[in-house]
């Protein structure tokens, strides 16, 4: 039954949260189921299954928030934040093909910055806070995925270049940021009374999720100059 309702309130919660139209908020919502069910999985001494967790609730946060952009774009910028500016700079990097997303002298010291304050965040907060940033992260990304796709509905033969929105760095970066904000919950979470420790296979998660970080930025460096002739037949 987790993971069901795990979904069920992440949609529920993303829902209210864009319909506030209040930035700030629409991330701390979400985070709520996210980090109440990954907390009492790791209290259980299940890390396996608190990673999978989030896993899930980010599917649907995703999920979510593309549909509301599709259903309600005014509205969708209203309620996430960065989501207009994102989506205007990926639009230009399409276009043109030059931006961030394909400079790595400058998506790279971000990249940087992003996973070192989300780890310190993890730390500091047993995860609330970490899974907040995620989420903020996530939002203004979807916003963007909800808006190219919403460029390709009508256009013909553009589906398989819709697909492509989420591109795959950005995917491993999520499930790496994932991993590692688990982990880094623990120390914390592991002063609760009765808390189970799994001391079993922490070093090979951590390698796991560094190593995503690593690929995601490989990815980027050679995929993301190809990517702006994929994704411009969305354009017209």
């Amino acid at each position: 039954m987790q993971f069901p309702l795990l979904a069920a309130l992440t949609i529920v919660v993303s829902w209210v949260g864009l319909r506030l139209e209040l930035p700030w908020v629409l991330p701390a919502l979400q985070a709520v189921p996210a980090w109440l069910f990954m907390a009492a999985a790791l209290k259980n001494g299940r890390r396996g299954l608190a990673i999978g967790l989030v896993l899930w609730w980010a599917l649907f946060m995703a999920v979510t928030v593309v549909a509301f952009s599709l259903h309600d774009p005014a509205q969708a910028i209203a309620s996430i934040g960065n989501g207009a500016a994102y989506r205007d700079e990926m639009l230009s990097w399409i276009r043109s093909g030059v931006g961030n997303e394909s400079s790595p002298s400058i998506f790279i010291p971000q990249h940087l910055a992003h996973a070192t304050i989300f780890c310190l965040l993890g730390l500091a907060t047993a995860g609330i806070a970490s899974i907040a940033m995620g989420a903020f992260l996530m939002n203004y990304m979807s916003f963007y995925v909800g808006d190219m796709f919403a460029r390709c509905i009508d256009l013909p033969g553009t589906q398989g270049a819709m697909l492509l929105a989420w591109n795959p760095w950005s995917m491993i970066r999520v499930a790496s940021f994932i991993v590692l904000g688990v982990l880094l919950a623990e120390p914390l979470l592991s002063r609760w009374p009765g808390f189970r420790s799994d001391s079993g296979g922490r070093t090979r998660w951590i390698v796991l999720g560094l190593a995503g970080l690593a690929l995601d930025i490989l990815l980027k460096t050679f995929l993301a100059p190809l990517w702006p002739a994929l994704l411009r037949p969305c354009l017209g």
